[in-house]
């Protein structure tokens, strides 16, 4: 996504009101956030379908960055456990049998 251009991307509410198409436009095809204000302060933001994708998958990778880092650390710490143990606790979650293919 490219950064915001503060003189053209930054809307008053009134803007959106009478003008939502044109704003809706300008997120499309800039691929720019359109920053809506109320007051002088920044209240919503217009994206673009491609943009909001964008940082849902960013969000994903930093949510997975951030678990492979807890499990580096447990596992540097110390803490982890056997295969056996994680498929008893799954076997109790499921209330299943899983079995031990080999």
């Amino acid at each position: 996504m490219r950064a915001i251009r503060v003189a053209d991307d930054v809307k008053p509410l009134s803007d959106l009101k009478t003008k939502a198409g044109d704003i809706v436009r300008q997120a499309e095809e800039t691929g720019r956030p359109v920053i809506i204000t109320r007051h002088g302060r920044s209240v919503a933001v217009v994206l673009s379908v491609e943009a909001y994708d964008e940082f849902q998958t960013l969000a994903a990778r930093a949510e997975l960055q951030r678990a492979i880092a807890e499990a580096e650390r447990d596992v540097a710490e110390g803490r982890t456990v056997s295969h056996d143990e994680v498929v008893a606790r799954w076997e109790k979650r499921l209330g299943v049998e899983l079995g031990d293919e080999d």
